[in-house]
């Protein structure tokens, strides 16, 4: 098994013990160590968001954003650039483009 994912198993694993001492019910601990699993993986998620929209914007975003005529930063990042894009659509399908 791959070291990362033998940690990981380790991990849970302990985790269950854990819960399943405090809960004395097997069917309690592995619904607090499902919920648990869920809560780490939406971390997880939302750091690997964070990072990737904290880089700098792709090539395409910016021509993108060149050829709807938006003005942006030269350290613009991915974020910031998608927030561009999707108000000067909005914008321009409401009507109220310049």
């Amino acid at each position: 098994m791959e070291q990362n994912t033998q940690t990981k198993l380790n991990s849970y694993l302990e985790l269950f013990g854990q819960i399943r001492q405090k809960t004395s019910d097997e069917k309690i601990a592995m619904s607090l160590l499902s919920e648990l699993s869920k809560d780490r993986r939406m971390e997880e998620i939302k750091q690997d968001r964070e990072l990737r929209n904290s880089q700098p914007a792709t090539a395409k975003q910016k021509k993108f954003m060149d050829d709807l005529g938006i003005k942006y930063p030269k350290t613009v990042t991915k974020q910031e650039a998608s927030v561009l894009i999707d108000e000067e659509l909005s914008c321009s399908r409401n009507g109220n483009g310049e």
